[in-house]
């Protein structure tokens, strides 16, 4: 991205704003959330770590329904949170999901309302609908190594001529995205001519040829008919400037089908009203809004709510596609194919093009040019129902081969999100306590319900006779017995020539990624991940007088564990011990997992044997690479530093590098442990 789109973007916030709050006179959900435009509102723990899926509008969200359905599905123990960038995709969003998914507006694309967004959501995965890439969020994402993928992607030669012409403004996005699975061959091929990489773009089809008309909205649509019992025609999406065309044609049509009906839907909301008033100058009208039922002397219903497309297109003997008429470009017209509903349309349908191409090809639109051209194809698709069975025959027929593309696009998502060894949500359980501005508990309520801010004192616990031990390093780290849970308690410490200077106190950041919230957060994936690391219960954040902040974290006690540092000092450890120490270690640099202080005084081994690694303060995923060597340098050295100071200090110290580091190396080279180290073990 370039200096000049994060100086316009930043520019361009204040209009914005102004922009939602002209708009908000005819639609008053524009001028509400404002916060989570700029990413200042605060999400529930339990919407972190999870999956991002971003719809812009409700289009989007329709046609993402079914594919979000199947990940909710497949990915039980995970949050997904949806956003869109309009009012009406949010309720809609709202109204199709529920509770199952958290919702929000994707924030205004600055860098630091992305980086806001990211710290306090932590997407493990990112999914986009279509073609929405804003650089900042892309750019956030690749910095925090999380995924994006870009699905059911279509980009029109239209498209990819501004994408080329402003990619001095935009820069390099491509290279920050993981995964496209676009929609057609021609997409695929002006994304990789805009830079994408041809081994990351895959033509996986269309989401909306797998749309599936529910049992439920199919009896909700035979009652309609049945009550109604005379034609309908519907015109679905419609534009300013397309009503009177349509309002026209429909006068025209009822000098041959007097007792029809036109179902009238505009596209957006806050035309609901303008739209239901240019009708009632020529019509009897009735809108869905006042819930009335409609008679024989109502002409046009005006559907002025939102989701309910489908069950119109279903009612309708007729569609036409708004959107049409004017150069709007159109609209999908799988939705009424999907509903076995006969198709006509403007001849202005570049957004489509292709899909349009393949229903003329095959006698399965009528496109029309002009009112007059409208009301003719309306009267003879209703006059001729075999001529309406036949087009329906030859779009379904067109599309039925193109069908599958939300299962192969959840092998996508599975490829690029690391599987879990746990069928329970993790962070389901976990709870954020703020008793006051700049002071924050994470807590785990089900390992501690009775968890309160005393907690985090040693003086605390000491007072109850429950401080059963200590550890010593940088500072004292304190074992207390709390019921059936052992803790440890430990704060967080400056360390070198900086440490002297000041004890406790780092740099203010969001809380979201402040030391103990990291860590915490951290422990908390790679225990889902299955990796044999400490259970966090609970985490502290203060904002310190005057400057920076203070922190603490309670992790759970690995029973009967001793550090490798420990054992050493007492006796050498068995082949079978190294090994598996050697394969804990592999364990974590297979996940991704970088830890930033790989060293003796945190291996650790409980008395069966198993291996355990802690203190993961400032530890992170990474991409593979050179660090991974030298995690396992730097554990070298600290066997070797120790086996010196314990030579200058006259004790023992039972390490001997040709001995014993072969064979930890030999536990980390293998995938799993020896089945004669197990038997020795035994």
């Amino acid at each position: 991205m370039t200096l000049w789109y994060r100086v316009l973007i930043c520019i361009a916030v204040p209009f914005v704003f102004i922009y939602l709050w002209l708009r908000g006179r005819k639609a008053p959900a524009y001028r509400q959330h404002w916060r989570q435009r700029l990413a200042l509102q605060s999400f529930p723990m339990q919407a972190r770590d999870g999956i991002l899926i971003h719809c812009v509008s409700v289009g989007e969200t329709i046609a993402a329904r079914g594919f979000i359905e199947r990940i909710l599905q497949q990915y039980p123990q995970l949050p997904v949170t949806l956003t869109s960038m309009t009012p009406t995709a949010r309720s809609l969003a709202q109204q199709l999901f529920g509770e199952r998914v958290f919702h929000a507006y994707l924030p205004l694309d600055t860098a630091g309302a992305m980086r806001r967004f990211f710290n306090k959501l932590v997407p493990r995965l990112v999914i986009i609908l279509e073609t929405e890439l804003w650089p900042n969020l892309l750019r956030t994402a690749d910095r925090q190594q999380i995924p994006v993928l870009v699905v059911n992607a279509r980009l029109s030669e239209r498209s990819a001529k501004s994408y080329k012409k402003y990619a001095w403004l935009i820069g390099p996005i491509w290279q920050h995205i993981s995964w496209i699975a676009a929609q057609t061959e021609p997409s695929q091929q002006r994304f990789i001519h805009l830079g994408m990489p041809a081994d990351k773009v895959a033509v996986r089809g269309n989401l909306k040829f797998d749309f599936q008309i529910s049992e439920a909205l199919q009896q909700q649509a035979q009652q309609w008919r049945t009550q109604l019992q005379r034609p309908v025609v519907v015109a679905a999406s419609t534009h300013e400037g397309e009503d009177e065309q349509i309002l026209d044609a429909f006068a025209q049509l009822l000098t041959q089908q007097p007792d029809c009906l036109l179902i009238l839907v505009p596209r957006h909301p806050e035309r609901f009203q303008t739209v239901t008033q240019l009708a009632q100058r020529q019509f009897k009208v009735v809108t869905r809004s006042s819930q009335q039922q409609v008679t024989a002397q109502h002409q046009v219903l005006v559907g002025d709510t939102m989701g309910e497309l489908l069950l119109w297109y279903q009612v309708a003997d007729v569609a036409f596609v708004g959107g049409s008429l004017i150069e709007r470009g159109g609209h999908n017209p799988l939705e009424p194919v999907a509903t076995s509903t006969a198709v006509v349309s403007g001849p202005h349908v570049f957004n489509f093009a292709e899909i349009f191409s393949r229903l003329e090809a095959v006698g399965a639109v009528k496109l029309v040019t002009h009112t007059e051209a409208l009301a003719q194809a309306w009267q003879q698709l209703i006059a001729q129902p075999q001529l309406r069975e036949q087009m329906v025959a030859a779009a379904s027929a067109e599309f039925a081969r193109d069908q599958g593309a939300t299962a192969v696009m959840l092998t996508d998502v599975e490829a690029h999100l690391p599987p879990s060894t746990s069928l329970v949500r993790t962070l389901t359980m976990m709870q954020r306590l703020s008793p006051k501005p700049g002071l924050e508990y994470w807590y785990d309520a089900q390992a501690l319900p009775d968890f309160n801010s005393e907690f985090f004192s040693a003086d605390y616990w000491a007072q109850q006779n429950k401080v059963k031990g200590s550890a010593t390093g940088r500072a004292t780290a304190w074992f207390i017995e709390h019921g059936e849970q052992g803790m440890l308690l430990r704060h967080y410490y400056r360390g070198g020539l900086v440490g002297k200077l000041n004890k406790d106190r780092f740099k203010r950041e969001p809380i979201e990624t402040s030391r103990a919230m990291a860590e915490f957060s951290l422990l908390l994936k790679l225990r889902e991940l299955g990796l044999p690391v400490p259970q966090p219960l609970a985490a502290k954040f203060e904002r310190a007088p005057g400057w920076g902040y203070r922190a603490d974290i309670l992790v759970a006690i690995i029973p009967g564990a001793k550090d490798v540092f420990q054992r050493l000092q007492q006796a050498s450890l068995t082949a079978p011990e190294w090994y598996r120490l050697g394969a804990a270690i592999k364990q974590l640099h297979q996940q991704q997992v970088y830890h930033s202080d790989l060293n003796c005084h945190n291996l650790m081994l409980d008395n069966a044997g198993k291996a355990w690694i802690v203190d993961f303060d400032k530890c992170e995923f990474r991409q593979p690479g050179e660090w991974q060597q030298a995690n396992l340098e730097r554990l070298l050295r600290s066997f070797n530093k120790e086996v010196k100071k314990a030579e200058e200090a006259g004790s023992v110290f039972h390490w001997q590098q040709a001995r014993d580091w072969p064979l930890l190396l030999a536990g980390y080279q293998q995938d799993q442990e020896d089945p004669a180290v197990t038997e020795t073990s035994a």
